[in-house]
């Protein structure tokens, strides 16, 4: 994030006056040619799934990978632990995204049933690795099939008003799943 400080005071015949502006951008996307982005839909199916990726697929980030283990988000709700430090691939509704730059967003297991327990289930937090690569803030309510390093850790107050100010619905303190993603698919 980069943050720019300005300050300007001027004297004159009716005393000082001054003026302080301080802001904050989202960080600088790295050029495309440094962030490999991959099409392909071939390794976004996992075992025994058939391929129902449609042209309007959007890829970030590095191609997801046939090698990275597929978990579904229920399986890895039921003991998180289990695949803490480990690089999986998931997939999931996006219920939130960064509104500041597109740097993290929220999943929920996929349902398209009303009445399923998972649209109560915690949020999965995903952040996209190093800002390496940002997704369109207009990415609420598609299917995101994310690979990543899963981590399992509570948020502090600070992280949860950061995060909560920029869309997200967080809490401080109850330990939540977080991806750290190299590469995302939005269908």
């Amino acid at each position: 994030m980069t943050c720019t400080f300005l300050s300007w005071v001027s004297f004159g015949a009716m005393g000082a006056i001054g003026v302080s502006l301080a802001g904050c951008e989202a960080p600088k996307p790295v050029p495309a040619e440094q962030v490999p982005v991959h099409a392909s839909t071939s390794a976004l199916v996992p075992s025994g799934a058939t391929a129902g990726a449609s042209a309007s697929s959007q890829a970030f980030g590095a191609a997801l990978s046939d090698a990275t283990p597929f978990v579904s988000l229920a399986d890895i709700y039921k003991d998180p632990q289990v695949y803490a430090g480990k690089r999986v691939r998931t997939r999931g509704q996006v219920v939130a995204v960064c509104q500041a730059a597109g740097c993290w967003c929220d999943l929920r297991p996929e349902t398209d049933d009303p009445t399923n327990a998972a649209l109560h289930s915690p949020v999965t937090h995903v952040m996209m690795h190093d800002h390496a690569f940002l997704l369109p803030k207009t990415s609420k309510s598609r299917l995101a099939d994310v690979e990543g390093t899963l981590a399992v850790k509570a948020l502090s107050q600070a992280e949860v008003d950061h995060y909560n100010a920029e869309g997200a619905s967080l809490v401080a303190g109850a330990p939540m799943v977080n991806v750290d993603a190299v590469g995302v698919v939005l269908r």
